[in-house]
């Protein structure tokens, strides 16, 4: 459904932060478990804390939370119904209530119900999962039709996956049947990457979308009034195994919605969360999903206000909305230290909200290939991903606004929206994506081109040539997939667009750059600088880590094409800047780049590493907002003994210091303010320089 079109005016087009409240635990084998749970309490938390919507649970792994004909209630709510007990105080605020259901990893129905099972490749039978072509979707229809009984404003589906790791599904009988009536071939009993298996992973692909549509469909029939989103798992790091395409499993329900922190999913940084969900429904509502906690939703931590202020902040200026989750003590009561820590985050957000929402102003378009993820990152899609998350982490470091484009929904339109099409080693492209990339040169459009981009087939395969030659001005020689210790090098007294990407980085000195490589000859581009490999050595315990050996092409090609101009770097820059042998210069590289293909922009900002810039527009009042994120972590702790020292988690943050930035414009100013007192503007000829004190600053510049 297109966003506003049927459910105008709903309770999510107008919020900015909420609060989800669930249980921890399910146990119905003592009188304690959420004995002491109360919707008043949960209400008059909520209240306190000012959220604008509570998303409550009312369907679980194990049990009901309201009373239900057809799934088991928590035993120790006795006659109590928890969802009753909270609409009765919400209604009377005007507080929306949002009825969380989950699907996936329902145990009571996978022990209840043996035909429901979700079962692997081989025929067994994987734990706590269920088919989404099975009768299970029936029994979640009764569960949501229940709900739909209530007064709420909507639900969350929460768990429509696959799982996130081996072993893959499904390969039930039910499966197994309808696959092979489809493709008239058997499901594959492993993963062949061949016809078989992308014609499995598409049926898997369909089924989650299915059981989903299907849902969208029955409520909508019912309560077309009501909400309905689900927990989306098409973002890194989740690949394939989970089910979920970028695209194609985003842009159903009325908005999409996501999970960043803890840490204990990854820690995909909020703002590559809200940029990745802005570019799946670039017009639509997003909401990103963190918790309270400091690892986990279950732990009994509250994070520090400054952290919490920086990614709440850091999802509103990217245009979502925000919701925490707070999990309940074990017998169900609250622990008002996070609601008040909350409350005055939420209070401050609350008092900048004409300032979130507006059109973003991006300098770069990230391309993200879904194909890529399937078939090149296969069973390891991080080698992929490292590189699409170190071109974020890289353009966010330098201050440079950016956002996504997918190969699912790119058009020429999309792709002109960005003066800069980034290509973070996109090693499958299809022949309409070539052709829409194409004309976006011709047209005026800039390219940057990393690693192996344009050099599998469809199917994941080496081609003989890169599919962007005519682009690249460069030809294929080979590629060096086998080693990663690779190496650039520039020498001195270079000039013109050589000079230019060198800037900031040592000459005559051997940058590695972990990773894949591919080895080009020029046609036609202007090729600089030095690609070499490595020293070989056998019966070295070092043989796969050596240094650098001898040159065996450029490491840079530069080439114009009709209006616009294309740089091919041959290596995975942007994977290394993340991976274990990172170094500043990657970072640099990337950043030079930008300037070099666009070095007029329209906002530049100058400041420490840790500050995120976003930039956005107010059409009806000519203005343009810029928001300053700072993350500022405490020192990292000294690892614990081999090898757990490698697990060591990222530092938390206390503190928030001060910090200087410049601002630099293309366009006249007329007027410059800042939203909070304590920040200093003063100018320094076309520059304004600000002294911010917070995690989040907006400056509102009147062009």
């Amino acid at each position: 459904m297109e966003e506003g079109k049927e459910n105008e005016g709903l309770w999510f087009q107008k919020v900015l932060v909420g609060i989800e409240f669930g249980p921890t635990g399910a146990n119905e084998q003592d009188t304690v478990y959420f004995s002491r749970a109360s919707g008043a309490d949960i209400v008059r938390s909520a209240l306190l804390a000012r959220c604008e919507y509570i998303v409550l649970f009312c369907k679980d792994q194990n049990f009901a939370y309201y009373n239900s004909r057809v799934a088991k209630k928590c035993p120790n709510l006795g006659d109590r119904d928890l969802l009753q007990e909270c609409l009765e105080d919400a209604t009377r605020h005007g507080l929306p209530v949002i009825a969380y259901v989950q699907v996936q990893y329902d145990t009571s129905s996978w022990l209840a119900h043996p035909e429901w099972r979700m079962r692997d490749l081989t025929g067994k039978e994987i734990f706590a999962r269920l088919c989404f072509r099975s009768g299970y979707w029936n029994f979640i229809a009764s569960v949501v039709d229940e709900l739909m009984e209530y007064p709420i404003s909507g639900f969350h589906i929460d768990m429509l996956d696959f799982g996130f790791v081996a072993p893959y599904g499904c390969a039930c009988p039910v499966c197994a049947k309808e696959f092979e009536a489809e493709s008239g071939r058997p499901i594959p009993q492993e993963p062949t990457w061949d016809d078989g298996w992308d014609q499995f992973l598409n049926f898997r692909y369909r089924s989650n979308r299915g059981f989903c549509n299907r849902l969208v469909e029955h409520i909508r029939s019912r309560r077309p009034d009501l909400s309905v989103d689900f927990n989306y798992h098409g973002y890194p790091p989740f690949s394939w195994f989970s089910g979920q395409k970028p695209v194609a499993h985003g842009d159903y329900g009325d908005f999409i919605t996501a999970e960043g922190l803890p840490w204990i999913f990854g820690h995909t940084n909020p703002s590559l969360l809200s940029l990745f969900m802005q570019g799946v429904r670039p017009k639509g509502f997003r909401q990103g999903v963190t918790s309270r906690g400091v690892f986990d939703y279950h732990d009994f931590t509250v994070r520090p206000e400054s952290e919490i202020r920086w990614e709440v902040f850091t999802y509103l200026a990217h245009g979502s909305f925000c919701t925490i989750v707070d999990k309940a003590y074990y017998d169900g009561s609250i622990e008002p230290v996070a609601f008040e820590r909350v409350g005055r985050v939420f209070r401050e957000a609350q008092e900048k909200r004409e300032y979130f929402g507006h059109r973003p102003i991006q300098r770069v378009g990230i391309y993200f290939s879904q194909r890529t993820r399937d078939w090149w990152g296969r069973m390891e899609p991080q080698r992929y991903f490292s590189c699409v998350m170190g071109a974020h982490k890289a353009l966010m470091e330098s201050h440079i606004p950016c956002g996504f484009v997918f190969d699912e929904s790119v058009s020429l339109n999309r792709l002109k929206e960005f003066p800069i099409v980034y290509l973070p080693n996109a090693a499958i492209l299809s022949k309409r994506e070539i052709n829409l990339l194409t004309q976006y040169v011709a047209d005026g459009g800039k390219l940057l081109i990393t690693g192996l981009t344009g050099c599998y087939s469809n199917r994941g395969q080496p081609l003989p040539n890169s599919s962007l030659t005519h682009l690249t001005g460069a030809r294929l020689h080979r590629l060096l997939t086998e080693h990663s210790d690779n190496y650039i090098r520039f020498s001195k007294g270079l000039s013109g667009v050589a000079a230019a990407l060198s800037k900031d980085v040592p000459s005559d000195w051997c940058l590695l750059t972990y990773g894949p490589i591919a080895i080009y000859e020029p046609d036609g581009a202007e090729a600089f600088g030095e690609l070499l490999i490595a020293h070989r050595s056998k019966d070295n315990p070092w043989q796969y880590h050596m240094s650098a050996d001898r040159v065996v092409s450029p490491a840079f090609f530069y080439n114009r094409v009709g209006q616009g101009s294309v740089l091919l770097i041959p290596v995975c820059l942007d994977g290394a800047y993340i991976g274990p042998y990172r170094q500043p210069e990657h970072r640099v590289l990337i950043r030079n780049a930008i300037a070099l293909l666009d070095p007029h922009p329209l906002v530049e900002v100058e400041a420490p590493l840790n500050v995120e810039t976003v930039l956005t527009a107010d059409e009806q009042k000519k203005c343009l907002y810029i928001h300053l994120l700072a993350f500022w972590g405490t020192i990292p702790a000294t690892a614990s003994p081999f090898p757990e020292g490698r697990r060591i988690l990222p530092p938390i943050m206390e503190q928030e210091l001060p910090y200087r930035a410049v601002l630099r414009f293309a366009l006249a100013v007329r007027e410059v303010r800042a939203l909070d007192q304590r920040t200093l503007l003063e100018k320094d000829g076309h520059n304004i320089v600000v002294t911010v004190m917070g995690a989040h600053e907006v400056v509102v510049v009147q062009v």
